[in-house]
């Protein structure tokens, strides 16, 4: 504290002894460094260095809605390079409010649709009202979600349903999507089958037939429905395309290792779209096909016999007793019939149509990579200019490196029963590839006249800061200061006694209150208590003399 007490007395005595124009600059020079200081570490650097958005991709109509809400909160300190916005390190916090404020910042999934279901309604709406308002939720939905699809910066969603009248009534629903491709591009086929699919499979009881398609870009309408069927409504040729472009990724991810490689595929499908055979193959053995087995059982009794002959034997007494049944006899008869048939196998099979018949590619390779490929083989030793290789060399580069790449295509594709020869489905040819013209570099002084176009307010704060700094200590350099007596206790012995002390010489400056108040506060200068410590150890007598003096004057 002693320190921190001295340097206020010190700063306060130079600040009484300047004029008023002295301090009214000091002051205005010390404001000046205080407002730069603060500017500097609250705004840092004016310059764009900050992804807004960390990354995420903007659409045209994101960007141009965050625009307008920079502008109504004057913020025009960012820029905008490609779909993203960069701003001012220090500044994103506003540029995020700005954007929130306007409701410019982009949108979520489902946004929509629990505002239309959640939102405000009244007891008034009507059911039809409140479906009519869920529906537009929907749209916006589909919408967002078709913006967001590759290649594609925004789109429109519009479906209606009508219903015919009578004892069965009939719902149609139809659709119409507007979409703008990215920059000059337009829609192919297969975009428009994507997005027929995912309306159609988002609106209950839609048909991908009944979904139109408009590109903005060309003016092109792309129907569902027969009466202007494009290539992708038809079977053949939307599946031949989309296994072409099956087959030109997976030999481009197997080329990859050749910078600069072009590949086209043609696909060849079967026409039928399916095909069902029944193949019944004779057995050579027969087959038992039916056995008939009849069983019959018959009992034969015979006629009782007459007895002997004679009066006795016809007696009645003798008829009574003589048995009135013949002998009896079982007949067991059975008959079996056995029916074969020829024995046959039947095997039924059922084939997919559209499928490919013949894949062939053709594969284009640059001068280039033949030399790239022979310089990598040969390298240069240290020390030693690069060689250029010559024309014996890179033919043989080139036979090696063609062999390789159809070795590598022909194990992708399907072997077909239409060529006997497979080398004949790839065919490698060889383009001179042309290098783009270098973009010329700026020199250092356009990269220092960017620089300081980009970081122009804060050099000049800075500037401005060390100035101020640099006049303050000029003035303070500027203001008298003398040098503390080497003698303390011998100058105020002589103070005490001031009658015996001669009058000042001629030509000698004399000193004023003044100057001793100022070399009491000099830097470096002892103080008055240390001053009187030493008085009163050295002369108690003188420093008695002084305190009664003081006090003497004081009444």
């Amino acid at each position: 504290m002693d320190f921190l007490n001295k340097a206020l007395a010190q700063a306060s005595e130079l600040f009484r002894s300047m004029t008023v124009g002295a301090r009214i600059t000091a002051g205005l020079l010390l404001a000046v460094v205080v407002i730069s200081l603060v500017y500097l570490f609250r705004y840092q650097s004016s310059s764009p260095d900050l992804d807004l958005m960390n990354g995420v991709a903007l659409s045209a109509n994101d960007i141009t809605a965050m625009e307008a809400a920079f502008a109504a909160a004057n913020l025009n300190s960012y820029e905008v390079q490609g779909n993203r916005i960069r701003v001012p390190r220090g500044q994103k916090s506003l540029y995020i409010a700005a954007a929130a404020d306007k409701k410019a910042l982009p949108n979520d999934f489902f946004r929509y649709l629990d505002e239309a279901v959640n939102g405000q309604s009244s007891w008034l709406e009507t059911r039809q009202q409140r479906e009519e308002r869920i529906k537009l939720g929907k749209q916006k939905e589909l919408s967002q979600i078709i913006g967001r699809m590759h290649g594609i910066d925004q789109a429109t969603v519009f479906w209606d349903a009508e219903t015919t009248p009578g004892l069965n009534p009939t719902t149609t629903k139809t659709a119409l999507v507007s979409v703008k491709p990215m920059g000059s591009a337009s829609l192919d086929e297969s975009q428009v089958a994507s997005i027929r699919r995912l309306v159609a499979g988002a609106i209950a009881g839609m048909k991908d037939t009944n979904v139109k398609v408009v590109d903005e870009s060309t003016g092109r309408t792309f129907y569902g429905d027969t009466d202007g069927a494009g290539s992708m409504d038809d079977p053949y040729y939307g599946t031949k395309q989309v296994a072409e472009q099956r087959w030109t990724a997976k030999l481009l991810s197997a080329l990859s290792y050749v910078r600069g490689a072009t590949v086209t595929v043609n696909v060849e499908l079967e026409k039928e779209l399916r095909r069902r055979e029944t193949e019944v193959k004779p057995d050579q053995k027969p087959v038992v096909a039916r056995t008939t087995e009849k069983s019959l059982t018959r009992t034969q009794e015979g006629a009782a016999s007459g007895g002997r002959a004679g009066f006795q034997a016809n007696q009645p007494q003798a008829l009574a007793a003589t048995p009135g049944k013949g002998p009896r006899e079982e007949v067991e008869e059975s008959t079996q019939t056995v029916e074969n048939a020829l024995g046959s196998t039947s095997v039924e099979k059922e084939t997919p149509g559209l499928t490919p018949t013949l894949v062939t590619a053709s594969i284009g390779v640059p001068t280039s990579h033949f030399e790239a490929v022979w310089r990598q083989r040969n390298p240069v030793p240290p020390g030693e200019a690069p060689k250029t290789p010559t024309q014996a060399d890179l033919d043989q580069v080139r036979t090696a490196e063609i062999t390789k790449i159809k070795s590598a295509v022909l194990s992708l594709l399907p072997p077909s029963e239409k060529t006997t020869d497979p080398t004949q489905l790839v065919t490698v040819t060889e383009f001179q590839d042309i290098a783009p013209e270098p973009v010329p570099i700026p020199g250092l002084p356009q990269r220092t006249l960017d620089w300081l176009v980009r970081n122009w307010s804060v050099l000049g704060l800075t500037f401005l800061g060390l100035f101020s700094l640099v006049v303050l200590r000029s003035m303070a350099k500027s203001m008298p200061v003398v040098a503390p007596r080497p003698f303390a206790a011998e100058t105020f012995a002589a103070a005490g006694s001031a009658a015996a002390a001669p009058g000042p010489q001629e030509g000698e400056k004399v000193e004023t209150p003044a100057d001793r108040r100022l070399r009491r506060f000099a830097a470096g200068g002892p103080s008055l208590r240390d001053e009187l410590s030493e008085l009163v150890t050295g002369d108690p007598d003188a420093a008695a003399n002084i305190l009664r003096t003081w006090i003497g004057s004081a009444k």
